[in-house]
């Protein structure tokens, strides 16, 4: 199995680029090696609409309409398969928000439940996003790109009681009181938050391009199990900013561990694409490449609501059904939890026995006691609640 990956979107560590707000990859999926297989059948195609490569932004849909029949035909012959991301970088922004100040492995205030059971974390995220202007986003990215840690440091507090400063416009007491803990402790203890990394490499894994490179594994793993064959490389468009970042995650994702790590509600599997190799070429070598470049311009004229003429629709209509789709946004992140935890979520106490409202509460308040013991135990010792084990067992003796 290859994969052939192209992007758009990139602005870099500018991610509050008001003119490209979503990141965008897509990628042709094929259980052959296309660009070796399919290199002669492509410049065929390429040759007879008069072009020496296909550039999608440059042809228009004026250029793309009269050789979609012929793009189209090839897809059916390989038996092409695809994948498309969006990647938000204003709900990207506020993941990493969250992230910083509300992992309860390292902020004591913030009760476990909020940060490590992902429906709860997902709506305790919309309801941070509430409180976060242009002026704190650019703020709290400072922080995250600041060259020394100091410097980095000193801006926790003052962005921290900003949040604290507009913590009534969160709509219901629960969360404003965890918000308010999260944010309180955070001010007070700027030194504990593991907020820094040294190094373009190292802050180029908050961008939105290392979270899309992420999802495009998870969907490469995804085509790899239905088809049962091994995917066997990635080649990447080039460019030059983001190579290595993306090398180093491929390298670090293919090679973890594979035993299943159980999650309340979930199952996650960290290893990704196992044996297969991340290679980079020009777009002019690729006719792979090209493809991609084709289905993310049609996908993004798409979202953009364009009218899209009837051939390239054709295409839209092709690519949709056989691809794995992830959306990385407000929207799109909404959608996912209402169709995996809808009934859960909206599911009502009235519905419970009096046992499990008793159980529910027992547990409620052991989850309590735990974070009441971490928060006075880090003025004793220093420690962050990851570094302290079976916490539960020694407040409960």
């Amino acid at each position: 199995m290859h994969a052939y990956v192209d992007e758009t979107g990139n602005t870099g560590a500018n991610i509050f680029d008001a003119a490209q707000p979503i990141f965008y990859t897509a990628a042709l999926i094929t259980k052959c090696n296309f660009d070796v297989a399919y290199r002669a059948t492509w410049k065929k195609i390429c040759d007879k609409h008069g072009i020496d490569e296909l550039h999608a932004s440059v042809l228009g849909f004026g250029g793309i309409e009269p050789m979609s029949r012929d793009v189209l035909s090839l897809f059916k012959k390989v038996d092409a398969r695809f994948f498309f991301s969006r990647v938000e970088k204003s709900y990207l922004l506020t993941t990493k928000v969250f992230d910083t100040f509300f992992d309860s492995g390292e902020n004591p205030a913030v009760p476990a439940t909020a940060y490590n059971i992902r429906p709860l974390r997902v709506i305790l995220t919309f309801k941070v996003a509430m409180l976060i202007d242009e002026d704190l986003a650019h703020r709290f990215w400072d922080m995250l790109m600041a060259r020394r840690e100091s410097d980095a440091r000193a801006l926790i507090p003052g962005i921290c009681q900003t949040f604290l400063d507009r913590i009534e416009a969160i709509p219901d007491a629960r969360s404003r009181q965890i918000i308010g803990d999260a944010f309180s402790w955070s001010k007070e203890h700027p030194e504990a938050l593991d907020i820094f990394i040294s190094g373009r490499q190292a802050k180029n894994g908050h961008m939105p391009n290392v979270v899309a490179f992420t999802n495009l594994l998870e969907g490469l793993e995804n085509f790899s199990q239905r088809w049962d064959r091994p995917l066997k490389q990635i080649v990447h468009d080039r460019q030059s900013q983001f190579e290595r970042t993306l090398a180093e995650w491929h390298k670090l994702l293919s090679n973890a561990s594979d035993e299943p790590v159980q999650l309340v509600g979930e199952t996650l599997v960290v290893q990704k694409v196992a044996g297969s190799t991340f290679d980079v070429s020009a777009a002019q070598h690729s006719p792979g490449i090209q493809i991609a470049d084709l289905v993310l311009w049609l996908f993004r004229q798409y979202y953009a609501k364009k009218e899209i003429p009837p051939n390239s629709a054709r295409i839209l209509q092709y690519v949709s059904k056989r691809a794995w789709i992830s959306d990385f946004s407000f929207k799109g992140v909404d959608a996912q939890m209402t169709e995996k935890f809808g009934p859960a979520l909206e599911g009502d106490i009235s519905d419970l026995s009096s046992e499990q409202i008793a159980r529910g509460r027992e547990i409620q308040e052991a989850i309590e006691q735990r974070r009441q013991y971490q928060v006075e135990q880090y003025e004793v010792d220093g420690l962050m609640p990851y570094q302290r084990a079976n916490t539960i067992k020694q407040v409960e003796e």
